[in-house]
């Protein structure tokens, strides 16, 4: 979890559901289970202190790599939130809007 905050582009809950453990943090969030929650939340506290270390570090050597991973986590996401995708109209036109999106954004970007 800590990952999906420190790092932009990468979302907790995406972390959480590829480990299995999602519905387990919900059901212990709506109950307010501590048993489930207190380890939850040292691990967070724990691993945003790390993490926070470890992207300064990898952003003051190693930007444009650091950059571009972050870029491909945030795209890799979008296959995991749609797994079944099929390529009907709908799917091409929202692909068409993806690269319009990148298009419009690289152009106003360089301004």
């Amino acid at each position: 979890m800590s990952i999906g905050i420190i790092v932009p582009g990468i979302s907790s809950t995406i972390i959480l559901m590829l480990m299995g453990v999602y519905n387990v943090y919900l059901s212990s969030i709506s109950a307010l289970y501590f048993p489930v929650l207190i380890p939850m939340g040292i691990g967070l506290i724990v691993g945003a202190i790390i993490f926070m270390k470890l992207t300064n570090f990898l952003l003051n050597n190693f930007y444009e790599k650091t950059f571009y991973s972050i870029i491909g986590f945030s795209l890799g996401s979008i296959l995991v939130l749609m797994p079944d995708i099929s390529f009907d109209i709908t799917s091409i036109i929202s692909i068409l809007c993806i690269l319009l999106g990148f298009l419009l954004f690289s152009l106003f970007g360089k301004e």
